[in-house]
């Protein structure tokens, strides 16, 4: 079979976030059995990565695309085409984000890419890239061809961030421009709807949510883990360190990080003086440099990592995994991971979404409040019970979420009525 997969982000090796490592190992899967082609938006200085993307065996096209990196006259254009993208977004209600990832040129160019490979299938990733399945779907209804099959794999509904933002902003402008964002985000989720064929939604709450709010073609299948490359190997030392891994560019993982600085680690690092806290990740260096001067969260005991290549040493050797996200959508690919390698974890509702319940009894699920603090130390203090739910949590994994057990599910969907 042939598969051409869009994604707004090039899964290299240093991707540095989860949802582009859930399409690193997606195109791993598939390219082991069908003929894969990755179209993927490459920013300013990351074309030396392509290299390492063909590696995974897919064939990869990359598609320019300006960001904030840009310098000089590609600063002038960034500037010329955001300002588009806002026009467009006036007219079109949908949200800027989404428009920001449309032109008229790349949309011919994807157009090109889909005619000449005619794949059997085309799966894009995230919702930001919709418009771009709207002209594709054009596209193929135009040639009566009856392919390629459609797929538009959500991520996550990015209403559902902007909702929990407004019901924890501080204030009623912060709170309407929020409701305001996620009013587009549901426009344009409903109306994409009839530009796939199946919509994929990575957890059973997003398929509820999306088809109260009037979705179609809807069909959960969850983000995964390769079970293959991640193992259990999990073997703290002596003392207690805890372990927190996100990119600092995304919102959710700071508001995380700065709840475990403000709230969670003055309370943990009293009862533990010897405890240490990382954390991991894009831009956590200057995240935790920046808030030094914070009387509040200039706790001894913190150290940031920055990016790692290889996060399987700080898995290892941490007694608990944290992850008190307050806020966001989807599927939580660090919590996936941290389950993967055996490590105990301590999360939120919003970091257990989608994955495990309390019921299973498989991660500690504690609010972001003061009771997040006092899980911790429960876990960190009955370390038998905390690897009893650990061999649970990895069995989880294996059981619903293996990327072997994930790409059979996508090309029963890519084949079927």
């Amino acid at each position: 079979m042939k598969i051409m997969v869009m994604t707004p982000y090039l899964p290299h090796e240093g991707v540095g976030h989860g949802g582009g490592t859930a399409v690193r190992d997606l195109v791993t899967w598939l390219a082991q059995c069908h003929e894969v082609m990755l179209a993927a938006l490459v920013r300013p200085g990351e074309e030396g990565y392509c290299d390492d993307v063909r590696r995974l065996g897919a064939k990869v096209e990359p598609l320019p695309f300006l960001d904030n990196g840009a310098r000089g006259r590609q600063r002038l254009d960034l500037i010329g085409n955001r300002f588009l993208a806002w026009t467009r977004s006036l007219h079109s209600g949908y949200p800027w984000f989404v428009e920001k990832y449309w032109s008229p040129e790349l949309s011919r160019r994807v157009i090109s890419l889909a005619a000449d490979f005619e794949p059997d299938a085309i799966q894009v990733e995230y919702l930001q890239l919709a418009l771009l399945m709207r002209d594709l779907k054009t596209w193929r209804d135009t040639r009566a061809a009856g392919k390629p099959r459609l797929v538009l794999n959500t991520h996550e509904l990015g209403s559902l961030p902007r909702e929990r933002r407004a019901a924890r902003a501080g204030n009623p402008l912060a709170a309407g421009l929020a409701r305001r964002e996620a009013a587009a985000w549901r426009r344009l989720q409903v109306d994409a709807c009839d530009w796939a064929d199946r919509v994929l939604c990575v957890t059973p709450e997003d398929h509820d949510r999306f088809r109260a709010m009037g979705g179609r073609h809807l069909v959960t299948v969850p983000l995964g883990m390769d079970l293959d490359r991640i193992t259990v190997d999990w073997d703290p030392g002596p003392g207690h360190r805890f372990l927190f891994v996100g990119s600092f560019d995304h919102r959710p993982n700071r508001l995380a990080a700065g709840f475990l600085l403000d709230t969670v680690w003055p309370r943990v690092a009293a009862e533990l003086p010897e405890s240490r806290l990382v954390l991991a990740g894009r831009g956590s260096r200057e995240f935790l440099e920046g808030n030094r001067d914070k009387a509040n969260r200039n706790t001894p005991g913190v150290t940031a990592a920055g990016f790692v290549d290889d996060l399987t040493p700080l898995f290892r050797e941490s007694h608990l995994f944290l992850a008190p996200l307050p806020e966001g959508g989807g599927i939580k690919i660090k919590i996936l991971e941290a389950m993967a390698r055996g490590i105990p974890v301590v999360t939120s509702p919003v970091g257990a979404e989608g994955i495990t319940s309390a019921q299973d009894d498989a991660v500690v699920i504690a609010p972001c409040d003061q009771g997040f603090a006092l899980a911790v130390l429960a876990a960190v203090a009955d370390q038998d019970k905390a690897r009893s739910r650990a061999i649970r949590a990895r069995k989880i994994i294996e059981e619903k979420f293996s990327w072997q057990a994930i790409t059979r599910r996508l090309v029963e969907i890519y084949t079927g009525p």
